[in-house]
């Protein structure tokens, strides 16, 4: 059922789309069409386990939130810049648990960091060296 909703809702987004006109002018690009975020399935994936309790972080992390980060971290630095990205992608109950783990240690906090920040803006990283290279 729910599979049937989004392939209708789907179907009617790119109804939309395609029904508005393009831009006229001298312009050599077209508008680009960002889907509106009801649009937008989020699918998790496991990142870490405390005992047995999974936390898990978007497949898919939204290029909103690197952009968000890198506004933070431009204005006061990565390190301040990357609790508000970890609560952000983890979720407020997932940060508090790491907050209030006695058994974590430096480096499994040091690696879920990094992946995080990897998934948040390492394919963002990659293509912006590929345009420009």
């Amino acid at each position: 059922m729910a599979s049937t909703t989004r392939q209708t809702t789907a179907a009617a987004a790119r109804k939309r789309a395609a029904a508005k006109p393009a831009v006229s002018g001298d312009l050599d690009f077209e508008p680009i069409r960002i889907a509106a975020d009801d649009e937008v399935v989020e699918e998790r994936v496991p990142l870490f386990y405390i005992g047995d309790t999974e936390y898990t972080i978007p497949k898919q992390i939204p290029r909103g939130v690197a952009l968000k980060y890198l506004r933070n971290a431009s204005e006061v630095g990565h390190e301040l810049a990357t609790a508000p990205l970890l609560i952000r992608v983890l979720g407020e109950d997932a940060y508090t648990a790491l907050e209030e783990s006695r058994a974590m240690t430096g480096p499994q906090l040091e690696q879920i960091v990094d992946i995080i920040i990897k998934q948040a803006l390492g394919a963002q990283e990659t293509e912006g060296k590929a345009r420009r290279g």
